[in-house]
């Protein structure tokens, strides 16, 4: 672990030499290296003042919410590593490697080269070369060291790494590096009182000792609840007696107390999650109080107004403003959770038509924000891989409610719809999210013929103008769209490749599916051969739809023939 020539840089079979910061208005950096003939570690293809820019941005865009770094220590170390291979000349490059080492200790590099890592694929969109040449140096050493024991700079280089990962659009690989920081945390005793106050006597390190382990806590519920697989830690595992952070760290506070309530929702979301069992009316509802009340201890400096009612306390920071966001669109997404199993199907729907309601309306919150976010800051552009999540949860609940009640849900939803489609359309193809959407787009395609879905696609833009509307709600939303390539003339089955071309291919293939699932033919007048419960407001009968006329579809199911295998597929989404 540590570093190697400061002249030399070599990667990947790739060789690079020394780059130029750029002017820290620019918010990328740059990942593209003019080629040497030298070979060494990337490390150096980074000049001092971007190697601290990029710091600074780490702190702002994930520090503040994970304080487990004293960035100000790290940027001290940065100066001190590249001042030490400036200031030294005449020598060879070995004693200015040596000099550069004997400045900061290698686990401290290797730190820094994640910060490095993570913030150059945070800019890149998922992808930076020079980040996954830092990766790569510091991943060898790693896992050379992992049969030895773990010390506090060891896990927090790998929650780090997990870091990197998630913003790789890894976040399988990051569920499974948190997972690792967790049980190392146990190892060290972060999560026992006695241990902790044992092992850091010092209040200073058991303060920053405390800050990671909830950050390891959040991290691992986080992306638990992101990719459907159990949680690490156990609120069980965890000491009573043990203290959460300081005053200092009002987010980290704000998102542990979140965390203790999804426990808690996590277990009545599994419940009756393929749409089997009863709706438990009273745990719902006591949870959403829960949140609800949770939103209400959220500190003002951290509370987001999405309406004109916003206090006169002054603009916040672009980095305040964004937690504030982040906040809200959390307990959206957690009330979301609580009420979707009412979605699941049209009898569940009709028996607690309120609760539908009520996670319909937040769903749409949830995408009013996001467009807005998208479109008067940069906030959504430089963080797409957190917030496609909120987007994907609540673009799945619109659907669910749709398509299990086209007449009571298709015009109210159709604005907020047609808002994610032109955000879904800046995906990138690659990122966890889109395989996640684009795989459940192929499974309807597949069953649609089952489920009565009609493919009217040719019929769409004459008779709604939702269709050709959605390439102007997309350019509404940020995104150049090219109108010939978002809505091209043929798209079936058979054109499903394994992944998406681009994130409008996706928005096209979600519109096809929506006005299949009832969302532009049952906003018309039913015809005389359609079953309507004008109580209810579902259809039924024979037409575009292609419902059957058996008990649930006369009553007004939606086109669900195989309402368990529709679920199923659903799940994949949450």
């Amino acid at each position: 672990m540590g570093l190697t020539d400061p002249n030399l840089i070599e990667s990947s079979g790739h060789t690079y030499e020394r780059v130029n910061s750029i002017s820290p208005e620019k918010h990328h950096a740059p990942n593209l290296l003019a080629p040497s003939h030298y070979g060494k570690d990337p490390i150096w293809s980074i000049a001092k003042d971007e190697a601290i820019r990029l710091c600074r941005v780490y702190d702002e865009e994930i520090g503040m919410m994970y304080p487990m770094l004293d960035i100000e220590l790290i940027v001290e170390r940065a100066n001190k590593l590249f001042n030490s291979t400036e200031n030294v000349t005449g020598t060879g490059s070995s004693d200015r490697t040596k000099l550069s080492a004997d400045k900061i200790h290698g686990s401290e590099i290797d730190i820094l080269k994640m910060i490095l890592a993570t913030t150059l694929t945070l800019e890149g969109d998922g992808q930076s070369e020079l980040g996954s040449a830092l990766f790569d140096t510091v991943r060898v050493a790693w896992e050379n060291k992992l049969g030895e024991p773990i010390d506090i700079q060891g896990l927090r280089l790998l929650v780090i790494m997990a870091q990197y990962h998630f913003q790789q659009s890894a976040e399988n690989q990051a569920y499974r590096t948190i997972g690792l920081a967790a049980r190392l945390s146990f190892e060290l005793g972060l999560h026992r009182n006695n241990v902790l106050r044992r092992n850091f006597a010092e209040p200073d390190e058991r303060s920053w000792a405390l800050k990671l382990f909830w950050s390891i806590f959040v991290l691992d519920r986080r992306w638990s609840f992101g990719t459907g697989l159990p949680f690490a830690i156990q609120d069980a595992d965890i000491d009573p007696l043990l203290p959460e952070p300081d005053g200092s760290t009002l987010y980290l506070t704000a998102m542990i107390a979140y965390c203790r309530i999804a426990s808690k929702v996590w277990r009545t979301a599994l419940v009756g999650a393929e749409g089997e069992g009863e709706v438990q009316e009273d745990t719902m509802g006591y949870l959403d109080y829960q949140i609800l009340q949770w939103q209400n201890t959220i500190p003002d400096s951290l509370r987001f107004y999405p309406t004109v009612d916003i206090p006169d306390t002054g603009a916040p920071s672009r980095a305040q403003h964004r937690l504030q966001v982040l906040l809200y669109l959390r307990m959206n997404q957690m009330r979301i959770c609580i009420y979707r199993p009412v979605l699941q199907s049209a009898t569940r729907i009709m028996e607690n038509r309120r609760y539908a309601s009520v996670v319909v309306e937040v769903a749409k919150d949830t995408i009013r924000v996001l467009s807005r976010l998208n479109q008067t800051t940069d906030i959504y552009r430089a963080q797409q891989i957190c917030f496609n999540h909120f987007l994907l949860s609540a673009l799945v609940a619109l659907y669910l409610a749709v398509t299990h009640a086209p007449l009571e849900f298709n015009q109210t939803v159709r604005d907020e719809f047609y808002m994610a489609i032109g955000l879904v359309g800046g995906f990138s193809a690659q990122s966890y999210v889109s395989m996640r959407l684009w795989q459940t787009i192929k499974e309807m395609k597949e069953i649609g013929p089952k489920l009565g879905l009609v493919n009217r696609q040719a019929l769409s833009d004459a008779i709604d103008p939702h269709s050709s509307a959605a390439v102007a709600m997309a350019g509404l939303a940020g995104h150049r769209v090219d109108e010939m390539t978002a809505f091209p003339v043929t798209q079936g089955p058979t054109a499903m490749t394994q992944t998406p071309m681009n994130g409008q291919q996706m928005s096209l293939e979600l519109t096809n599916l929506f006005e299949a699932a009832g969302g532009y033919h049952n906003a018309m007048v039913p015809s005389s051969n359609q079953i309507v419960d004008h109580n209810h407001a579902f259809a039924g009968g024979q037409g575009p739809m292609n419902h059957s006329s058996n008990g649930d579809r006369a009553r007004g199911a939606g086109p669900q023939g195989t309402d368990r295998e529709f679920s199923r597929i659903m799940q994949a989404l949450y």
